[in-house]
């Protein structure tokens, strides 16, 4: 298949550190149906607007057949898009909704009568010719929406959230017809959503984003099934996540235990580990691999979600048999339901800079430091002046520093006078016996910390971190 639509480097931004979107390198094939998933505020509609010519994008390019179209009206691409609100005109009745773009092209009434007539074959919606918008059910008013999309016959047509004021059931419907509708028009779909089983269900290629990046591309089985991070394992459907060091040639340690696994990866290496909860088997307490005890049982339909505690560790596991809380049990897992990741950095890193004060000022936040780590043989006078060996004062304000903060250590407050920052939490992830959240700053600084407690998305947190926990360098690498 040729490459329809290439992103090169696309940005979005409003000022210098306010990016919406950034970096996205993206490839879209004739044909395709590439789905773009991921959270709120993720910036998976302001790539799609960029990609309609809504927006602008402040850096990179948009290549429509390898032409550059950055700055292209929208009514000059080769593009319609069906919102989440179907925009339909409550005046006209469906034929005139979808005739309203021919009309405009001044094309004549028979040519205009065997576009609309097919449209409708293909969205089944023949009959409804002559019927009020208002008569129309939220599904139907769907595929009139859509029908008015593709009688234009735009090569490329893009969705956003097109499904999102349905219910359940008519959601599950329209994503078999949408899909239905790809495979016998043959147009090339762009559609953006934050459920993945609808990206899943409908995609050729699924592109999850968070924070205004692409975290990966690849196909539905790919994405559930290889999660390149934290992020995309825990987002894409159920899963345990554990931290874990790879012990030798595909051998993992997890949950106390080691396991075979089919990831080659250095041994040493600090891993996140993925587990579905359906590739757990449950098995008496004697004959498992890890042990524990059932803490909870909840009846999904199709299958029962039961919860082990194991030392500080939850497992969370999918089948069919019931269990009951207060439970003996064991688990056993194979080789090829282990998936391992490579973990990224523990640590915080920031520019920093010293004050008068002898505190630390970066990221939004000021902090007491011991500033003896800087100056060999140095020490602090009981006035808290900063001294070198011969005992002369070291005048330190205004030193420019890189400052690195553990995960661990970090805590969390309501209490707006404690710590040396606030923020709100932007994201947190389960990870088995602890929760790893991002906070971020009123200027978009982020924060990352491990935390046995559980708060919520969006709370306004004091972040508090104790003077031993921060170390001090002299300036010799980039960083945040």
């Amino acid at each position: 298949m040729d490459n329809i639509i290439e992103l090169k480097g696309v940005g979005k931004s409003f000022n210098a550190r306010d990016y919406i979107v950034r970096d996205i390198n993206l490839t879209v094939k004739k044909g395709e149906f590439v789905t773009l998933l991921g959270p709120s505020g993720c910036g998976k509609t302001t790539t799609l607007r960029m990609i309609a010519g809504f927006e602008t994008p402040t850096e990179g390019s948009i290549l429509f057949k390898g032409k550059d179209i950055s700055k292209v009206p929208p009514y000059l691409r080769p593009v319609n898009t069906v919102f989440q609100r179907y925009a339909l005109f409550p005046h006209l009745n469906v034929y005139n909704n979808i005739a309203f773009g021919l009309n405009l092209k001044k094309l004549s009434r028979p040519e205009i009568e065997e576009k609309v007539g097919r449209v409708l074959d293909i969205v089944d919606m023949e009959g409804f010719e002559k019927r009020k918008i208002h008569t129309l059910s939220g599904g139907q008013q769907q595929r009139i929406a859509i029908a008015r999309a593709i009688v234009n016959e735009p090569e490329i047509l893009l969705l956003d959230e097109p499904l999102g004021a349905l219910d359940m059931k008519m959601r599950k419907e329209m994503q078999i017809e949408l899909k239905h509708m790809h495979e016998n028009i043959g147009i090339t779909f762009i559609y953006v959503t934050h459920d993945q089983e609808e990206a899943l269900t409908m995609s050729d290629k699924v592109v999850v984003m968070a924070d205004g990046t692409i975290q990966q591309i690849g196909t539905p089985e790919e994405i559930y099934n290889e999660p390149n991070n934290a992020f995309v394992a825990d987002f894409i459907g159920e899963s345990n996540l554990f931290n874990g060091v790879m012990k030798g040639n595909m051998k993992v340690e997890f949950l106390g235990t080691e396991f075979e696994c089919l990831d080659d990866i250095e041994k040493g290496t600090r891993v996140d580990v993925v587990v579905r909860p359906e590739d757990i088997v449950m098995v008496p307490y004697d004959d498992g691999m890890v042990k524990g005890e059932v803490i909870s049982v909840i009846f999904k339909g199709i299958h029962y979600e039961i919860t082990l505690q194991s030392g500080k560790n939850e497992i969370v596991v999918q089948r069919t048999r019931a269990a009951k809380v207060g439970d003996k049990a064991g688990i056993i897992l194979d080789p090829d339901s282990i998936h391992c990741m490579k973990r990224g950095k523990n640590v915080n890193s920031f520019k920093g800079v010293l004050t008068k004060k002898g505190t630390v000022m970066f990221a939004d936040g000021e902090f007491e430091c011991d500033l003896t780590m800087l100056y060999p043989d140095s020490s602090v006078d009981d006035n808290g002046n900063l001294m070198d060996s011969s005992g002369n004062y070291i005048d330190y304000a205004g030193t420019e520093v890189i400052v690195e903060i553990p995960f661990n250590g970090i805590r969390m407050s309501d209490d707006e006078n404690e710590g040396g920052v606030r923020g709100n939490i932007f994201s947190l992830i389960y990870k088995g016996d602890h929760y790893n959240y991002i906070i971020k700053t009123k200027n978009g600084y982020e924060y990352i910390l491990n935390d046995e407690y559980l708060w919520n998305e969006n709370d306004y947190v004091s972040i508090v971190i104790p003077k031993k926990l921060i170390k001090l360098m002299r300036m010799d690498s980039e960083v945040q």
